[in-house]
């Protein structure tokens, strides 16, 4: 029996389909070597996770009697990290001697859904069965005590990683480091770290971290001053940091220090944090020129980055809002579809130019608010300056998704008045306007 290679272009559900068919035909083979290969074969395009693969395989491997602890692991393991524990627990029950491997499957299964006690209890059982542990199973095992704070049965983990002598080993050195700092002992995270012969950058941000955030900011910064290259997040740690203790001043310093190393360059958490000590201050200034680096590093100004910075724009009096920050402001709230927060500072600006009307007009565009961009744009034209070609475009748009040709034809004309018919985006919607509109006229005419 020949193991035929699907074609590249064949999916995700006809690869399964393939090999669901293949492995009913490999039950009626005598060749151990046939049935080796539909699983290689399965293993080798990625489709061994898939949990209609694995009930097949499962019935494969139980009806040809080659159902070896190891495929039962390669099961088990698929079904845990999709989170069908009903379907992993029936798997694991029927290993006559689970060994490490079998027992941290579950244990990562558990980890990755966030069932931590879940996973902490296989952990003892796995010990009470007289099965050793593996460095996979300690990190696993002590980032779901870090997550619940289980300190004491942290504390029993440590021990049998001394035991084993693995305390050396980076990884499970740096888990037991994460679990002291993240369940309050700073003592003992101290001691790990001091012990460890071998430290990676996460080794120093973990302890970093842990140091900012129970207000020990002098031992924080002496750490990080000894570090060979901070990476992003270790100046976010203390940036974060000095802004949570109330030291603004000490945090912008650092951030200036930031901008000027070549090791890392800030992202969304450092703007968060620098715009809070901007706020704080009310260091208007300073923000503005943070709000100016960002649009030019194109940095996406959404989530906590735009809640500080209105917050800091807000404290130092939103009518101070110029119409290049607004523009670029509006632009982080039309990409996630959030107006409202763009229209009340809208409202708050002392004065409104035509690029501002046009951005806010253009939003609503956008959004599909025709509505309000259609009552925005009446309003410009009883309060505001003269619309702009751009301004007209956008609303004769409007008017050709709502085929308002009446309308349309109006705004035409004012745009000739105003001397921005030439534009070319205004010629473009008219044509558009019109076409749609013959379009739908023509076939009213065949009904």
């Amino acid at each position: 029996m020949g193991i035929t290679k699907p074609p590249c272009t064949t999916s995700y559900a006809s690869h399964s389909d393939l090999y669901a068919d293949v492995l009913q035909s490999a039950i009626k083979s005598r060749d151990p070597f046939v049935r080796r290969s539909v699983h290689a074969r399965i293993i080798k395009h990625g489709l061994h996770l898939g949990v209609f693969l694995m009930n097949n395989l499962l019935n494969f491997y139980a009806k040809t009697g080659s159902f070896s602890d190891v495929h039962r692991n390669t099961i088990l393991s698929a079904y845990a990290k999709r989170g069908n524990f009903e379907a992993a627990q029936r798997v694991f029950d029927e290993i006559p001697e689970p060994d490490s491997v079998s027992w941290t499957s579950m244990i990562v299964g558990y980890n990755m859904l966030g069932h931590f006690d879940n996973a902490i209890h296989m952990f003892l059982r796995m010990i009470s069965c007289g099965v050793s542990p593996t460095q996979f199973t300690f990190t696993n095992v002590l980032a779901s005590c870090a997550a619940t704070e289980a300190l004491d049965i942290g504390r029993k983990v440590h021990s049998f990683i001394v035991k084993l002598g693995l305390s050396s080993v980076v990884p499970v050195a740096n888990s037991l480091l994460n679990m002291y700092a993240k369940s309050g002992d700073s003592v003992m995270a101290k001691v790990v770290f001091d012990r460890m012969r071998l430290k990676d950058k996460s080794t120093w941000n973990t302890m970093i971290s842990m140091h900012m955030h129970f207000g020990q900011l002098d031992l924080g910064l002496a750490l990080f001053q000894e570090m060979m290259d901070p990476d992003i997040v270790s100046w976010n740690s203390i940036i974060t940091g000095y802004t949570h203790q109330g030291h603004d001043v000490k945090a912008l310093e650092i951030f200036s220090l930031m901008l000027n190393s070549s090791s890392s360059k800030p992202d969304k958490y450092t703007l968060e944090s620098v715009l809070s000590a901007c706020a704080n201050l009310e260091n208007l200034k300073l923000g503005k020129q943070i709000h100016a680096y960002m649009v030019r590093a194109n940095i996406d100004i959404s989530g906590a980055v735009r809640n500080a910075l209105i917050l800091m724009y807000a404290k130092a009096g939103i009518s101070k809002l110029d119409v290049i920050s607004f523009t670029s402001l509006l632009d982080g709230f039309v990409k996630i579809g959030d107006i409202n927060p763009a229209r009340d500072i809208f409202d708050s600006l002392e004065f409104r130019d035509v690029v501002a009307w046009t951005t806010m007009i253009v939003g609503y565009v956008q959004n599909g608010l025709l509505s309000d961009a259609l009552d925005l744009f009446r309003k410009m034209v009883r309060e505001g300056p003269k619309p702009n070609s751009y301004t007209l475009a956008a609303v004769l748009s409007v008017f050709s998704s709502l085929a308002s040709l009446g309308h349309g034809k109006q705004l035409h004309a004012t745009a000739i008045r105003l001397q921005e018919a030439s534009s070319i985006s205004v010629d473009q919607e008219a044509s558009e306007m019109q076409g749609k509109y013959s379009n739908r006229y023509a076939l009213t005419r065949i009904n």
